[in-house]
């Protein structure tokens, strides 16, 4: 399936190499990321329980190889998760990174056609792919038990594609997030500071971040031979 047929609607997923096919376009192994997120928001819940997950970036470089995860620091309200995001969104743009992942806990809210109003609110794990040509959100439910044990609900999940910037006007509540992704993933330079001084930026504000390929923080290109 080509990535102009994902749809906003709930989108039953049969097996993970449809989902795959779907986000091709974006990352070369899309579920395995979203496995590898949600088991950590799992792990998280269990500890900690509801409302503990913080907003969580994957941070890719210009080659689109893995660099390292970073986790929001706590804020008070909306403008201030919106201004932790824009700081820690300062480190793939200084790697010139080709694509991020953003997870956010959220809650969705099903309205009443008629009148608007509020029918249903459902506890949500939100993961966006985003690249200098495309944004994904990828919505998926989940529901929380006495335990703190999450159970996702993949047959009410749904993709939602985003190709150029005008569409984010009329994309509600998320027009706002994709504006701030759009401004990161589409800058012509590196922006005004190097990978590490971002990195010192965020440790003494409270981020907390794991880089796990160190290597991959280089800006040089790999020098590719062209077959004659």
């Amino acid at each position: 399936m080509s990535p102009n047929k994902i749809r906003e609607e709930p989108f039953p997923f049969t097996n993970r190499k449809e989902f795959d096919e779907l986000l091709s376009h974006v990352h070369h192994d899309p579920y395995t990321e979203f496995e590898r997120i949600s088991n950590m928001f799992s792990k998280i819940i269990l500890s900690n329980g509801p409302n503990s997950f913080s907003t969580t970036l994957v941070v890719y470089n210009t080659m689109r190889a893995l660099v390292g995860i970073l986790a929001c620091r706590p804020t008070a309200d909306k403008p201030d998760l919106y201004k932790a995001m824009a700081q820690m969104l300062y480190f793939p743009m200084s790697l010139s990174s080709e694509l991020f992942i953003v997870a956010q806990d959220t809650t969705m809210k099903s309205c009443n056609p008629e009148d608007l109003s509020v029918e249903e609110k459902t506890d949500a794990l939100v993961i966006t792919y985003v690249t200098p040509r495309d944004c994904v959100f990828f919505t998926i439910p989940y529901k929380i038990d006495s335990k703190n044990i999450v159970s996702f609900d993949l047959s009410k999940a749904y993709l939602h594609c985003v190709h150029q910037k005008k569409e984010a006007e009329k994309s509600g509540p998320i027009g706002d997030m994709l504006s701030l992704f759009y401004i990161f993933s589409h800058s012509v330079t590196t922006g005004p500071f190097l990978p590490d001084e971002v990195l010192a930026f965020l440790k003494i504000n409270n981020f907390n971040f794991e880089i796990i390929n160190p290597q991959n923080m280089t800006r040089s290109h790999i020098a590719l031979p062209i077959a004659m």
